[in-house]
């Protein structure tokens, strides 16, 4: 256990190590230096790539782009109000929210006014999951995914005006103890089968408590053939919400049907989490919904 989740902080351990190659420098102890530099160097390899590669996003001005605001609440953070404000001033599409329970249901409805297609699934044991939209949600429905008790993730096919896409938001068992990560793993391999198997553009997002470099976030890129959000963008931490010190496990996936752009790191909402948001396009815009102006 401890192993798999010492396996997010890549980048801790990189600056770990080039702060001990300058105190073993400054010691004189150059070979111990070196070695320190090589560590930091083998540390940091799978990391440096997220901030290169990124493709230039489409130029058309005519395309339609739908803004994505993902948000891990808390449970418990009592400054409630702090999302909501949050919400108004980035103005999202489509609002995906994490850790709901009934009590954050009843001080959600201003957000439920304000995007009249909502899917709600309150749980009191921090599984709970939210998704709220200005555009049109079809076919919403709940994914339960595998472990005992089930964990449930929402999927609904949103009409965008680029075209459909299922938005799915998800919030797999947090890594506390080796049976939690087992099941953690089932969970992300399940759901990239999910993608895999449904053959259409798709989006997925929310806290997966795993960053990039875990073994278990493999089957998301491996299986399901998605792209990051972050490409290009760097490490973007979110969890704990202690300024950039903290590891990126709260994700926007597509498959490659599906473009991303202008990923970000947003304010904190008092939530251990921050939020973070994307704008997503279908990348054959042409099928159109002739509803949507």
């Amino acid at each position: 256990m401890v192993l798999d989740n010492l396996s997010n902080f890549p980048v801790h351990f990189g600056f770990a190590f080039i702060a001990c190659a300058f105190l073993l420098a400054a010691q004189r102890q150059f070979a111990w230096a070196t070695g320190a530099v090589a560590a930091a160097a083998l540390a940091l390899a799978p990391v440096v790539p997220w901030y290169f590669g990124a493709e230039a996003a489409p130029a058309d001005p005519a395309r339609p782009w739908v803004k994505l605001l993902v948000s891990n609440v808390y449970i418990a953070n009592p400054r409630r109000q702090l999302i909501q404000d949050l919400v108004a001033e980035v103005s999202p599409d489509v609002v995906g929210l994490v850790e709901v329970n009934s009590l954050w249901l009843r001080r959600l409805k201003p957000l439920r006014e304000r995007y009249p297609y909502h899917f709600e699934v309150p749980d009191e044991n921090y599984i709970g999951v939210a998704l709220y939209s200005r555009l049109p949600l079809e076919n919403a429905r709940v994914l339960q995914l595998p472990g005992e008790p089930s964990t449930p993730a929402v999927a609904a096919t949103l009409k965008a005006p680029g075209g459909d896409v299922e938005i799915v938001l998800v919030h797999p068992n947090s890594p506390l103890t080796a049976q939690l990560i087992r099941r953690r793993n089932e969970q992300i391999l399940a759901l990239a089968e999910y993608v895999r198997a449904a053959g259409r553009p798709l989006v997925i997002a929310g806290d997966f408590n795993l960053s990039m470099w875990n073994a278990g976030y493999r089957p998301l890129a491996d299986v399901a053939e998605l792209h990051n959000a972050r490409e290009g963008h760097g490490v973007g931490p979110t969890w704990p919400s202690l300024w950039r010190l903290g590891v990126p496990i709260d994700h926007i996936l597509a498959t490659p049907d599906v473009a991303l752009r202008d990923f970000r790191v947003l304010r904190g909402v008092g939530s251990d989490h921050f939020p973070i948001s994307a704008e997503l396009s279908r990348e054959d815009g042409a099928t159109k919904n002739p509803a949507i102006p």
